[in-house]
């Protein structure tokens, strides 16, 4: 079995969510001697983003379709396929054909405070 090989900054990121030390996580022959010091050496893991983009197309969004500025009525999944139908057609419109700014998402946790009472 193959075991990953990190770098300590990334190793210290990685236990600081999951409640492990950084010595649980393999940091051997990772440092200074970069990518290019032999063929067979593993790469340094760089730490992952908790912020990605992706366009969000839902209902009322105005979106581009071929230079033209069109609204979206509604969209469905079905079989692991995503369309996107346009108010006033009757077919769908696959949603890599539109253009449509991308917003952005986060993956972190943050606390929210209590809003309600009982």
């Amino acid at each position: 079995m193959q075991s990953l090989t990190i770098s300590p900054e990334t190793a210290a990121h990685a236990a600081a969510g999951s409640g492990a030390t950084a010595s649980d996580f393999d940091t051997q022959g990772v440092g200074t001697q970069g990518a290019a010091a032999s063929p067979g050496a593993a790469l340094p893991v760089q730490p992952r983003s908790f912020t990605f983009e992706m366009p969000l197309f839902r209902p009322g969004v105005q979106v581009q379709e071929g230079g033209r500025n069109e609204t979206v009525s509604h969209v469905v999944l079905r079989r692991r396929e995503m369309v996107v139908y346009l108010v006033g057609r009757e077919e769908p419109v696959r949603p890599d054909r539109l253009r449509l700014q991308p917003s952005k998402f986060t993956t972190a946790r943050r606390a929210e405070g209590l809003n309600w009472f009982l």
